[in-house]
């Protein structure tokens, strides 16, 4: 050991020394990070009938400069909180052993929680904010044979992401999904003790956006729960919290390409709109005013109807629409363009995306098909999931599946428009599938150093911060 920090370590051990005469301490260097030389002092109370202690408090301690420590410098924060203290000025001398004292009692009330076998694994205990529980490598992935059939992609290339993404980007993304899951696991640990229980776990999915029925639910918690102690800590949750989150990413990446489509079939269907309408119109407005004898600026509307029918330009399908949100009062012709415009328009749109069909948007479009015995375009949200687990030609994982159910529109009777929704199913499985998002995901578990000491934000922060990631 260097003469500073020898030096530095016997400034921290005098200042902790008026903290307590009751606890024995140890302090050690650790590493340098960005708020300068980072060490730690141990706190612990051993006795006669325990010598190894029931639990330690850890300290944490930086100083900016090895070559000139000072009090006035020196900043530290309890393992158990992200604040940072400053030597004097955010808590008082006097007080200092009462904190040690709590998080102790905290540790005592987790390892009760825990029942854990021994005495010394109970000294092992960790709070939930310290380094090991987000530096230690985390359980290896579920592996599930996931499946896309070529003849369902347009084309050979058409899951290799078009956009370069670097390795520096890739890193930091997957360091946001892992802090975001932290963030989400931290505002349900609502006591601060780095576990939660199986009714908080169900709540936990729900604030990412995951909803499971009861079995699902259940199921899933059974999966986590390895040790069978009927808790969770953030490591068992890691994978399939973060793989959950990803899912999203894989939602709002869909979406986002989905909607700069339809942005597209607009623009198109406005410039082919624009001069045929416009004189359709005069037309009607001409053949309106023969009929309008009285010159009220209005016709009936079964007579509006007529002259609509006899102009040949529009379906008989649009006619019916366009006179449904007339009604039967008397239609103001001078001021009826609107209407026309607007339900061309929606249907031209329309057209132009079923004219965009891609082959797994018509594949899953038969394939929910065979579950609508009536023909009536809805089937239940259950058996549309049980068409896609039972799938050939694509095989997803239980969090993709989750994922999907949880994306997917329902009316109050649990029935989906299948019809609307392939779209959007069939985009969101190709993101699945992209060759750059699959690495990703195939890197997600792995050993991920983040800032474990983030400050806490908000339900509607996270939740915000959720319907962003990767949009």
């Amino acid at each position: 050991m260097t003469d500073l920090l020898e030096r530095s370590i016997h400034l921290i051990n005098n200042f902790v020394s008026q903290w307590t005469k009751k606890y024995l301490y140890y302090t050690s260097y650790i590493e340098e990070t960005t708020s300068g030389h980072t060490f730690m002092t141990v706190f612990s109370l051993p006795t006669p009938s325990n010598p190894i202690p029931v639990a330690t408090v850890k300290v944490y301690f930086y100083i900016p400069d090895l070559t000139d420590p000072s009090e006035k410098t020196m900043s530290f924060r309890f393992e158990n909180d992200s604040l940072i203290h400053l030597v004097n000025r955010t808590i008082r001398i006097s007080q200092m052993e009462k904190w040690i004292e709590t998080i102790l009692a905290r540790k005592d009330r987790t390892c009760r929680i825990m029942f854990l076998g021994t005495e010394f694994e109970q000294t092992r205990i960790i709070n939930k904010r310290m380094d090991e529980v987000l530096y230690e490598k985390q359980p290896e992935q579920e592996k599930e044979n996931l499946v896309i059939q070529q003849e369902l992609l347009e084309h050979d290339q058409e899951l290799v992401n078009q956009f370069t993404i670097t390795e520096e980007e890739k890193i930091r993304e997957i360091k946001m999904l892992t802090e975001l899951l932290y963030q989400c696991f931290r505002q349900i640990d609502k006591d601060d003790m780095g576990v939660i229980s199986y009714e908080e776990g169900g709540q936990l999915f729900l604030l990412m956006g995951l909803h499971l029925g009861k079995h699902q639910l259940e199921d899933t918690l059974n999966r986590l729960d390895v040790s069978r102690t009927g808790i969770l800590q953030f490591k068992d949750i890691s994978s399939f919290g973060i793989e959950i989150l990803h899912s999203i990413y894989c939602q709002n990446q869909a979406l986002k390409e989905l909607r700069e489509k339809e942005e597209e079939s607009r623009f198109e269907a406005q410039w082919m709109l624009s001069t045929d309408l416009r004189n359709v119109y005069k037309k009607i407005v001409e053949q309106c005013k023969l009929k309008d004898e009285d010159e009220i600026h209005s016709v009936n509307s079964n007579v509006f109807q007529q002259i609509l029918e006899e102009q040949q330009f529009f379906t008989e399908d649009e006619i019916k629409q366009i006179m449904e949100i007339i009604g039967q009062k008397d239609v103001e012709y001078q001021t009826s363009d609107k209407v026309l415009e607007e339900t061309i328009f929606e249907n031209l749109v329309k057209g132009l995306l079923e004219a965009q069909r891609s082959k797994m948007e018509v594949f899953l479009l038969e394939h929910f098909k065979r579950q609508d015995k009536d023909n009536t375009g809805l089937i239940k949200i259950n058996e549309l999931m049980i068409a896609l687990k039972n799938c050939e030609k694509i095989k997803l994982s239980k969090v993709q599946l989750y994922s999907l159910q949880s994306y997917i529109k329902r009316n109050d009777k649990d029935l989906v428009n299948y019809k609307q929704e392939a779209r959007k199913i069939g985009a969101i499985i190709k993101k699945f599938f992209n060759v750059d998002l699959m690495e990703q995901r195939s890197r997600l578990p792995q050993h991920t150093k983040i800032d474990a000491y983030i400050p806490l934000i908000t339900p509607e922060q996270i939740q915000e911060q959720i319907k962003k990631v990767g949009s």
